[in-house]
């Protein structure tokens, strides 16, 4: 792509590119074809909507093994299907059509029935992590050999011609060296900080495959936070204890407000229906419920209010 590229036939490699994509797939099936210039070599992403025609390819096999009948529709309407277009057929079909629309531009198709595959993400930082020693090692190498340059440069001061040239060929090599291995570091740190989340997703799946009530537990005490209860409040309530409320106040995320609490008890417990869940109880009910009951009596309060005013108005008494 690089040579298609710098013998100015990018456009008409697009051209082409995008003339055999309608003739695969149905112009009105593309959503889009962007190039991209942002890797080594220029290539076009397409999206694709797998709208076809016809018999689906399974429909005789179904109709064989399927004892009841149902309504068929129209083998010509219209249908989503990616089964047809993302087959492994297709994808050989593919690659066999493009490579005779891309011959002119001297690309070829991809060896037939190749074994290769993709290396996995941490295959893939072991390698580079193997490279990067490999090269410091190299630079250790070389710079023991440039010493040794200089020593000759030092002792043969009559061939001081020929051993500068070979010092100035070894110091070429050993900065070529180490920029290498500047560009690998870089990769590494790369390749460190885009493996970060998920080394942190696969930690925090094995704690919760080894702890199974322990996602349950992070939920029911994010919710004993956003009431209003402190890390203590919860952890005595996570030890099985009651706690005792004698006045004050509890919000509500669902309704975006505070609530008054009177004399009441909360406690964490199982769910009645599933004991693998936990919940929030005060006074023996969930606090949703809770909250639910105390937002309705507000709303009666409100309208009964809302009301008396309204007929105090029109002279009317209550």
């Amino acid at each position: 792509m690089k040579r298609i590229q710098n013998e100015g036939k990018l456009d008409n490699w697009c051209r082409d590119s995008l003339d055999w994509l309608r003739k695969e797939v149905g112009n009105d099936n593309i959503v889009s074809a962007v190039l991209h210039m942002d890797e080594k070599t220029p290539h076009i992403h397409a999206t694709v909507v797998p709208i076809v025609t016809g018999e689906r390819r399974k429909a005789k096999q179904e109709q064989q093994t399927t004892k009841k009948k149902y309504k068929k529709k129209s083998i010509n309407a219209p249908r989503l299907c990616a089964d047809d277009i993302m087959s492994r057929e297709k994808f050989s079909h593919f690659q066999d059509t493009y490579a005779i629309a891309m011959n002119k531009f001297g690309l070829q198709r991809g060896k037939e029935g190749s074994e290769a595959r993709h290396i996995t993400t941490q295959q893939y930082y072991r390698e580079l992590f193997d490279k990067n020693e490999k090269l410091e090692e190299e630079i250790q190498t070389k710079e023991c050999e440039q010493q040794e340059v200089y020593k000759k440069v030092r002792d043969l001061y009559d061939w001081k011609d020929e051993a500068q040239g070979k010092f100035l060929d070894m110091d070429k090599h050993v900065q070529d060296k180490k920029e290498e291995l500047a560009t690998v570091e870089t990769k590494v740190q790369k390749a460190q900080q885009d493996y970060e989340p998920y080394k942190a997703q696969e930690e925090l799946n094995l704690i919760h495959n080894l702890f199974p009530m322990m996602k349950e537990q992070l939920r029911i005490a994010e919710l004993c936070r956003k009431v209003g209860f402190t890390i203590e409040h919860i952890r005595r309530m996570f030890k099985g204890n009651t706690l005792p409320i004698n006045s004050g106040k509890l919000y509500s995320p669902e309704h975006n407000r505070k609530f008054e609490v009177i004399n009441a008890k909360v406690k964490i417990d199982n769910e009645p229906s599933n004991p693998n869940k936990l919940r929030l109880n005060i006074n023996g009910m969930s606090i949703l419920e809770w909250f639910r009951e105390r937002y309705q009596e507000v709303q009666r309060k409100f309208d009964f209010i809302r009301k008396s005013e309204i007929n105090k108005n029109k002279g009317i008494k209550m």
